[in-house]
């Protein structure tokens, strides 16, 4: 491949599908009125204080999804007003069946498929970030920012903010209070220009989305396209300051099932601190000492076998959350779940006018390194800490155009790696956008580190120099109403790293080709859309040598009872594991496959309170281990039951099967349980267990094999946690947690491990 000639042929491409007509926008600005008489506002679901009477009014009628023309046949009405302190924002959402509303009691950000109001809010106006705050009929709330440079969307972030909702003979109404102070926004004297849309998610035979700005699936940048607003002149310039100490104490006991001792004991406990403070409305520090990273909720479970890369977790603390996106960039190159233990960390974010910044730096006892490859990746620990630090900046000249800069490094007692990155994204159009992208990285590795590794890991951790790599992502979209395709390239140099990243590949390059046609039917019976999507992937080593190649295609056919129906397969031609893992060449070091299959996927919701899908897929893939091609069969079921606004049931169950000349390979099964009990939106009770079982034919494995693996094995996970938050840091938890395994040694599940542990914080708000 060359990259010169294709990011030319991909830029001309781009200006000739771009229009060249230029609307001029009329002014339409709503305002949002500053009321600060009358009595307190109290948060009941019922608009009867007479602020509500006076707030800005705005109808929500707009169809936008899954059809963006039209107009709803449910009243909705939003109101707004604040008071120098806080944006009141409030919902009158009629329902002609109130009946069928969907609403349960959940934890935060677990809403979705009920219905749901809410607000996004872009505060500085330029159409790159809006904060998205969201809430069901009974009160429960979800908040999220969304990207449009990156084109992504982070639940990470939580807001301190209130929302009580209330279920009426009319249908439901909500009220929220959000304080300023958790708002980014300008510092400027004066009335603020800002951009806003009301939005109603209304699930029934299909879901709607109904909207207070008339948004069009033409232009991907649905930011872009809400209703300018004007207010927040009365606003304080926010120093607000919140301190939100916290207690974590537990008892941990595991012992050797092999050698038959007893438990052993570690009790610890540990004292954290958080410290956020609005300097300005527009520039937040943040401290942190030991923030807690224990997680009070397992991870979901996933199978790994014959995955050989690595998986990925999301970020859940504060401290990393707040403002993660000022550092996100089209490659994954801060990824905070990489700092596991740190002691002590500071973050500075703000914007100032068409300039946005972040920095922060911290500390990590663990050290944790994903060393990445081309055929796979692995997890590797350095001895002792790590320092962590990275620093972004980002101008954006217009609305449309952005430039971005980022550093990272990490570094220990005889390593360092640093990278540098530099990325622009410039929406020629409303239906074409252009994202560029460069990364350069220098690491060196301590010399034992290659020693505690294998195969592809220890190769790319040996090294008697620095060692020295770049890369680089063009990605051209073009988007209409019923359309889009795109062209995506990405190249690695094979000693490119990003440690504090997750970007798994490295000595790759892969070029990707797609788009999707959808087809609405104008009077639904039974269906309501029918989509087509087709990719093709060209992927290479640095040197040019194949690692894959692979086309795609899928059908999907939407319905009542939000239905989906899908079919799809693939094609792929693909390497295998290295015959000399003493060397990283691909050419004459390697066998090549074609791996196809087929796969069907098939979701419902039949009823109010029940949905369920089923995923299955038959495949003659690459077994990794045995290098050979293999038959598969894989099936992932999923069901949840809302009892009643309160109880909550998911089950989710994989399976994947293998089979070789007729006999059986492995088979393994997981089982993912969690039952809810959701007193209310701030506390609830969760059992979970997480059954894993895995059964081998060592007989039909190749030599060698039988004496490393074991041909059964079991674990048991159970958890019982009851939850209290009152706000995203105000929160208690209490838990108990245990482990049980059994394999060919241990012939019964019998626990190994088991904790028990309580975590107290509590915000002070100043």
């Amino acid at each position: 491949m060359k990259p010169l000639h294709f990011f030319i042929s991909l830029l001309t491409l781009g200006l000739l599908l771009s229009s060249s007509l230029v609307l001029a926008a009329t002014d339409t600005r709503l305002h949002i009125p500053v009321l600060t008489d009358g009595p307190a506002m109290v948060l009941d679901g019922t608009l009867d204080e007479p602020q509500w009477q006076q707030a800005l009014q705005v109808p929500i009628y707009y169809l936008t999804a899954p059809l963006d023309e039209g107009k709803a046949e449910v009243y909705t009405m939003g109101y707004l007003f604040e008071d120098g302190h806080t944006l009141y924002v409030a919902f009158d959402a009629h329902d002609p069946n109130p009946q069928q509303i969907r609403a349960a009691y959940r934890n935060r950000n677990q809403i979705w498929g009920d219905d749901v109001v809410g607000l996004k809010l872009d505060t500085y106006g330029n159409q790159q970030r809006a904060y998205q705050f969201f809430v069901n009929p009974l009160g429960s709330q979800a908040d999220s920012i969304e990207n449009a440079v990156t084109g992504t969307e982070s639940s990470a972030w939580d807001g301190h903010w209130q929302a009580i909702g209330r279920i009426t003979e009319h249908g439901y109404q909500v009220e929220m209070a959000i304080p300023l102070h958790i708002l980014n926004m300008p510092t400027t004297e004066g009335v603020k220009q800002m951009a806003f849309e009301l939005v109603r998610f209304l699930p029934r035979d299909q879901q709607l989305r109904i909207s207070s700005a008339p948004i069009k699936r033409s232009n991907r940048c649905m930011v872009c396209q809400m209703t300018p607003i004007t207010g927040f002149a009365s606003a304080e310039q926010s120093r607000s300051l919140i301190i939100a100490p916290a207690l974590v104490t537990g008892i941990a006991q595991q012992r050797d099932l092999a050698s038959d001792q007893g438990w052993q004991s570690e009790s610890s406990t540990d004292v954290s601190l958080d410290v956020k403070w609005g300097i300005t409305p527009d520039m937040t520090f943040n401290a942190t000492l030991k923030p807690d990273f224990s997680q009070v909720e397992a991870d979901a479970a996933e199978l790994t076998i014959n995955n050989p890369f690595t998986l990925f977790f999301a970020e859940k603390r504060p401290f990393f959350t707040e403002n993660a996106d000022y550092f996100a960039t089209p490659l994954n190159l801060v990824h905070t779940r990489n700092i596991a233990e740190p002691n002590a960390g500071a973050k500075l974010t703000g914007r100032i006018e068409q300039h946005t910044f972040g920095l922060f730096s911290t500390d990590d006892q663990q050290s944790t390194l994903l060393i990445p490859g081309n055929l796979g990746s692995r997890i590797a620990r350095l001895e002792g800490s790590s320092q962590n630090h990275a620093l972004s900046y980002s101008y954006a000249p217009s609305a449309d155009l952005t430039f971005g800069s980022l550093i990272t490094q990490r570094s220990a007692s005889d390593y360092r790696n640093t990278v540098l990155s530099a990325d622009s994204n410039w929406r020629i159009s409303p239906h074409d956008t252009l994202s560029i992208q460069w990364v350069g990285s220098e690491t060196r590795y301590p010399e034992a580190l290659s020693a505690q590794l294998t195969a592809e890991a220890a190769l790319r951790t040996t090294a008697d120099s620095a060692l020295q790599g770049q890369g680089y992502r063009l990605n051209y979209l073009h988007q209409q109403r019923n359309w889009h395709a795109y062209v995506r390239y990405q190249h690695r140099d094979e000693d490119f790293r990003a440690d504090l990243g997750f970007l798994p590949e490295t000595d790759w390059q892969q070029l990707a080709i797609g788009g999707d046609y959808t087809w609405f039917f104008d009077n639904p019976q039974r269906f309501h859309r029918f989509r087509i999507l087709h990719h093709a992937f060209y992927t290479e080593n640095a040197a040019g040598d194949l690692l894959a190649k692979e086309i795609e295609s899928y059908a999907i056919l939407s319905g009542q009872m939000n239905s989906t129906l899908e079919l799809g397969g693939f094609v792929r031609d693909r390497v295998g594991n290295r015959l000399d893992t003493s060397s990283l060449s691909i050419a004459g070091n390697t066998e090549r496959f074609r791996e196809q299959g087929l796969h069907f996927f098939g979701e419902i919701r039949p009823q109010r309170d029940l949905s369920t899908y089923l995923y299955w897929q038959e495949a003659n893939i690459l077994d990794l281990t045995n290098q050979r091609l293999s038959d598969q069969r894989r099936l992932i079921a999923n069901v949840q039951y809302s009892a009643n606004q309160h109880l909550q049931l998911r089950l989710r169950h994989t399976h994947t099967a293998m089979r070789y000349a007729a006999a059986q390979v492995f088979t393994a099964d997981l089982s993912d349980v969690r039952l809810t009990w959701q007193f209310n939106n701030q506390s609830f009770l969760r059992l979970a267990l997480i059954y894993t079982q895995i059964d081998r034919n060592l007989a039909n494995y190749e030599t060698g094999w039988q004496a490393v693996l074991n041909s059964k094995q079991r674990t048991l996970t159970s958890q019982l946690l009851y939850s209290y938050q009152l706000n995203p840091q105000t929160v208690f938890f209490v838990g108990y947690g245990d482990n049980a395994i059994e394999n060919d040694e241990q012939t019964e599940l019998k626990r190994n491990q088991r904790s028990a542990f309580m975590k107290f914080s509590y915000a002070w708000v100043l």
